[in-house]
Formats: C-alpha cells, structure tokens, sequence
C-alpha cells in the first residue's frame, strides 16, 4: 500500500517547505499548519498539521503532534499520532505513538507505547454488583 511512499518522503524532505521555523528560532504555543513544514528551532507546545512534517536535526518539539505524516530527525518529546511516522537516525522520540505505518531506522531512538492500525473502540461486557 505504501510501495512508494518512501520516494515521496525522498522528494518532501529535499524540497521547499512552506514554513519553516530555523535553527535559533523557538516559539512557544500551539500550532496549526496546513501546508508542508520543517522545524529545525525549538517548538513548545500542541501542533496539528495537514501537511507533511519534517523534524531536522536541530529541531525540537515539546509538545503533542497530531498530523498526517511525520519525518524526524531531531527530537520529540510527546505523543505523536500520524498515518506514517519515520524516525531517522540520530532522532529521538519520548512519547507514545499512534500511527498506520512506523518506521524506525537503526540509530534512532524510541521511548514510549505504540499502537497500530485502525482503533477499535473496545467491546464493554456488563458489570453485575453484589447485592
């Protein structure tokens, strides 16, 4: 299903994004993007993406990400929920992650719960109290 999909990140990552947050820069706050970003500063706080995200390597974010798909290079610190997150190497990621495809690459490091595929809302069995 995601044959080509690691092309398509080739081609993301090498080209221009729409927002970029750069290497000394931070910002502190929740952020909404809809268009392809890379944050190479220092994010503190919930993002929300439509568009592709990329984490380079000076990159850090403290925060919650929800988005569709994720690159990281740097680090995260919060739980990530995507349709496609890669971890390069030299990334780091503390949090748990909730995603249809993960890929972590040998040199990364992951720390947290993973869970895969489509939710599914758990069946509830009734609970009999004694009398």
């Amino acid at each position: 299903m995601f044959g080509g999909r690691k092309e398509v990140f080739k081609q993301v990552e090498n080209a221009d994004v729409s927002t970029l947050i750069g290497e000394g820069c931070s910002f502190e706050g929740n952020l909404n993007l809809s268009t392809a970003t890379r944050i190479d500063g220092r994010v503190k706080g919930n993002i929300r993406s439509e568009g592709m995200l990329i984490i380079g390597e000076s990159g850090r974010v403290e925060g919650d990400i929800q988005c569709t798909e994720i690159l990281i290079h740097g680090t995260v610190e919060g739980n990530v929920d995507a349709q496609r997150i890669e971890l390069r190497k030299g990334a780091t990621l503390n949090g748990d992650v909730r995603a249809d495809v993960f890929v972590i690459e040998e040199g990364a490091v992951y720390n947290g719960h993973c869970s895969m595929g489509g939710t599914t809302i758990p069946e509830t069995s009734e609970i009999k109290l004694p009398d």
